[in-house]
């Protein structure tokens, strides 16, 4: 008797609420395991270490997947970052999350994923906020993309506990790459060494 080889969800998620490799706490990544590109609408809710609701806590997300803003192309990934806010805010351990709603737009899959990175002065690669003067935008794909950009502040690490966004800039303007291009956004003068991560996401607009 031949197992019948078991089909993987049209969507997985994984919420990380402390990462290991010196990255962004309160993560949630979305893989969209089907060949249709949507804009996911998630309805989140928090819970302690125990797995019980945090009814006083509000979740919302920087990319905006709380809002369906953001693109999940087909058999890609979406990466958010959670932001909570109220009372117990700071004993969340884990996210239950739903699909409210799924949108399907015509919007191609990725060969390879774009890239933004904080860089220095010298258009190197960075992690200290100190030296983010600018960043670098990265679609190495056959086709244009558009992209929403935010700048990401943190607060101080406290022992163990998630490091929580306490502010965020999103650029005003999406931004529009051609297909297999870079680009450089240099920040202004008032708002370096502020931020200590650049995040971003595909919005439907696609550069024409």
């Amino acid at each position: 008797m031949r197992r019948r080889q078991r089909q993987p969800p049209p969507f997985t998620v994984r919420y990380t609420p402390i990462a290991t490799d010196g990255s962004l706490d309160q993560t949630l990544m979305i893989t969209n395991n089907t060949e249709v590109s949507v804009q996911p609408t998630l309805r989140l809710t928090p819970r302690n270490m125990y797995g019980h609701e945090l009814p006083h806590v509000s979740v919302v997300t920087v990319n905006g997947s709380h809002l369906g803003r953001a693109v999940l192309p087909a058999g890609g990934t979406l990466v958010d970052v959670l932001r909570f806010d109220g009372q117990g805010a700071r004993q969340v351990r884990g996210v239950e999350v739903e699909l409210a709603a799924v949108e399907e737009i015509d919007y191609p899959a990725l060969e390879q994923d774009v890239k933004t990175v904080m860089i220095d002065l010298e258009q190197k690669a960075t992690d200290d906020p100190a030296d983010f003067w600018g960043i670098g935008v990265v679609n190495p794909n056959p086709f244009g993309v558009t992209m929403r950009i935010s700048l990401v502040q943190l607060e101080e690490r406290d022992r163990d506990n998630p490091r929580q966004v306490v502010d965020v800039v999103t650029l005003t303007d999406d931004v529009d790459m051609a297909s297999v291009s870079n680009h450089v956004i240099w920040l202004p003068e008032e708002v370096r060494g502020q931020f200590h991560d650049v995040v971003h996401c595909l919005v439907p607009e696609t550069f024409a």
